[in-house]
C-alpha cells in the first residue's frame, strides 16, 4: 500500500510541476534575485539615505513584492516600465 502512495506522490508531484521546468523564463534565477537586490541597496542607501539595516529590510521586502508579482525579472521590468502604478506594490515597504 505505501508503494501505491509513494508512486501516486511521485506521479502527481513531478507531472504538475513540468510547466516549471519546461519554461526557463517563468522563474527568478539566484542570480536575477541578487542583482536586484544588489541595485536596491545601493539605491536606497546612496538616493534614499537609508541606513543599512533599514536598506536591507526595504529590499527583501522589495524582492519579495517582486518575486511574488512577476514571473521573472525580464518581465517585471517591461511590465513596470509600461505600467507605473505598479511601483505602488512595494510602497508598504518603506
Amino acid at each position: 500500500m505505501k508503494k501505491i502512495i509513494l508512486a501516486t506522490f511521485y506521479f502527481l508531484f513531478f507531472s504538475c510541476n513540468t510547466t516549471h521546468k519546461n519554461s526557463n523564463l517563468s522563474i527568478w534565477t539566484d542570480e536575477e534575485k541578487d542583482d536586484v537586490f544588489k541595485t536596491c541597496m545601493k539605491y536606497s542607501m546612496e538616493i534614499e539615505n537609508l541606513n543599512v539595516e533599514k536598506a536591507n529590510e526595504y529590499c527583501y521586502c522589495s524582492l519579495d513584492v517582486l518575486v511574488e508579482n512577476f514571473e521573472n525579472r525580464q518581465i517585471a521590468q517591461k511590465q513596470i516600465s509600461l505600467d507605473n502604478s505598479l511601483r505602488d506594490l512595494w510602497v508598504h515597504c518603506k
